[in-house]
């Protein structure tokens, strides 16, 4: 079985309606895609948005490069994301 794709997703606290829309989608894309995607989580300030100098949340990284800042992404755009990064 080919190794997880991962998800790392930042939100603000609170998080925005964007962030809150983030999350559903991401947990919809778990739901849908199982062992194949990895989530993991980053609230508030976190030393990881420096180094990959994202300056505006939410934001989603997916297989190591930032792919979406400021907005939740659709649904087919995330998908897209994955795809890109060997999703089958």
């Amino acid at each position: 079985m080919p190794e997880a794709i991962k998800i790392e997703a930042f939100f603000s606290v609170p998080p925005c309606s964007g962030g809150v829309s983030l999350m559903r989608l991401l947990e919809e894309i778990k739901a849908e895609f199982g062992e194949q995607v990895e989530l993991k989580y980053h609230r508030g300030p976190n030393p990881r948005l420096d180094e990959l100098k994202i300056s505006v949340l939410p934001a989603v990284v997916v297989g190591g490069l930032v792919r979406i800042i400021g907005v939740c992404p659709s649904k087919q755009t995330l998908v897209n994301a994955l795809q890109e990064c060997g999703l089958l």
